[in-house]
């Protein structure tokens, strides 16, 4: 008989894990494609168990470090990379997008694994006889630790903004306001990394969550708004029209939390408002796809366009999105309405951010098309932006033809010319604003587009030629209760 302490058993896995930890990988393994394939044509040894490590690294709610000592020697390389990884801020702010969700966590720890192994190939083995099991293993040991702290947080750090934009992207195109939408975790995994591996696609989605949060931002506007009139008082949650009378409780620090409980209970006493506008304005997006707006040209055109069809939408705006280029192109419409399910919000989203024609400019042919919509809806009141980067002669019974459809349909058009003067496009916009070619203005631009186009589309603007500073247009109602800054 042996006395004393057992042996601490040995594992190849590096982090402290349970079978439901297990159960979460081996059930979306199957559904995670990217991942399953690079695992399948990864030469590496043990690049599965790596795989399992960084898994449970990010999806873990608490992530804990088996000891030296009951790691199996071949697998030691793993919890040294795993050691400097929990250590990185850059780790732990990717959590924040992974923990305890699966879809996830596959996809991050496909995009650190797919970095990793390209780092290891790259790292020289440390035995020179690598052809028995044993040393290869040891090899692949000791290539996960030629991985530089430096180059591991480069790999954190990129997976995290891959990972934010697009977790916001489908999060935002997923549900409609106020109501939570859980896709299943295949077509989710799909749609994610059908746009993180898509260099293009991946920079729409990046800036397309900075200008809907900037967008969110500037439509922040007063309680009573100009297309807007009070009729009753009632109770809700919404600060913005709150009565007077429940915001000055924000100003009393002792009287500050019955405010903050009254908006949790929706109990404040609000303005309950009457819009004079029965219906919504549908909102024609015209965006040029010739040749010469490929690059960092078309990714701004259509983050911009879609931050501003997922506000309008939200407002259940219709959207109709134009794609254009010569004039022997097909025009490419795109229908979005705030009705249309998960699925079909999805694959629209993903039809205007991947489909482009290249080619030449034609600016008669969108146009006609938006004319034709309103002469066939009779639809009045309407919003069009056009945004391109050529010029285009437009023919002067068009133009005749426009105005006065303008003025018949209460449309209401601004035009974007990146590079270029407006010249034509002048004579039929309300609204022109102009970009240089390097874009400088384009995220406060993008962000005015959710006030000056959407809402205060009446009120007479000249061309924009100074750079727009972003930032909130309108006080809130309950900011004069708050103590003003010192003046110099």
């Amino acid at each position: 008989m042996v006395f004393g302490p057992s042996a601490p058993a040995i594992s190849r896995s590096t982090i402290v894990h349970d079978p439901f930890d297990e159960e979460a990988f081996d059930e979306i393994l199957p559904k995670a494609a990217g991942l399953r394939l690079l695992l399948a044509e990864c030469e590496i040894p043990l690049a599965q168990q790596l795989a399992f490590d960084l898994f449970c690294s990010f999806y873990k709610y608490f992530v804990k470090l088996r000891s030296p000592a009951e790691i199996a020697p071949e697998c030691r390389g793993h919890r040294d990379l795993l050691s400097r990884a929990l250590e990185l801020r850059e780790h732990e702010k990717l959590r924040a997008f992974t923990r305890l969700k699966p879809p996830e966590t596959a996809l991050a720890t496909e995009l650190v694994l797919d970095a990793l192994l390209e780092e290891m190939k790259r790292t020289p083995p440390a035995a020179e006889d690598t052809g028995a099991a044993e040393e290869a293993r040891d090899s692949s040991s000791e290539s996960a630790r030629g991985v530089t702290t430096q180059r591991l947080r480069e790999v954190m750090k990129d997976a995290r903004e891959d990972l934010q934009s697009v977790t916001e992207l489908v999060a935002a195109w997923s549900s409609g306001p106020g109501q939570e939408t859980r896709l299943p975790a295949e077509l989710k995994l799909r749609l994610m990394r059908d746009v993180v591996r898509n260099p293009r696609l991946r920079m729409i989605a990046l800036l397309f969550g900075r200008y809907r949060r900037l967008g969110l931002r500037e439509r922040t506007l007063p309680a009573m708004r100009a297309s807007q009139e009070v009729v009753d008082f009632i109770q809700g949650g919404d600060v913005a029209r709150a009565l007077a009378g429940e915001l000055s409780s924000f100003a009393m620090e002792e009287r500050e939390d019955l405010f903050y409980a009254k908006v949790v209970t929706h109990s404040l006493l609000i303005y309950e408002l009457w819009r004079r506008e029965e219906e919504p304005r549908a909102v024609y997006l015209c965006i040029d796809n010739s040749g010469s707006m490929a690059g960092e040209k078309e990714v701004w055109a259509k983050a911009s366009a879609l931050a501003l069809a997922h506000l309008a939408l939200a407002e259940d705006r219709p959207v109709e999105v134009v794609l254009f280029g010569d004039a022997a192109d097909p025009l490419r419409v795109v229908s979005m309405r705030p009705e249309d399910n998960v699925s079909t919000r999805l694959e629209k989203l993903l039809d205007v951010a991947s489909y482009f024609l290249g080619g030449g400019t034609d600016f008669v042919k969108p146009l006609s098309h938006v004319l034709d919509a309103l002469e066939m809806g009779h639809h009045t009141g309407s919003d069009l932006l056009f945004v391109s980067d050529g010029l285009c002669p437009i023919p002067e019974d068009f133009v005749r033809r426009f105005r006065e459809a303008k003025a018949r349909y209460d449309l209401r058009m601004t035009s974007v010319l990146i590079g270029e003067e407006p010249l034509a496009l002048g004579e039929i916009s309300d609204t022109v604003h102009r970009l240089d070619e390097a874009l400088q203005a384009g995220e406060a631009l993008a962000a005015h587009f959710a006030s000056a186009f959407l809402e205060r589309g009446h009120e007479p603007l000249h061309a924009t030629r100074a750079p727009l500073r972003p930032g909130r247009g309108t006080p809130l109602l309950f900011d004069h209760f708050l103590p003003a800054d010192d003046e110099s």
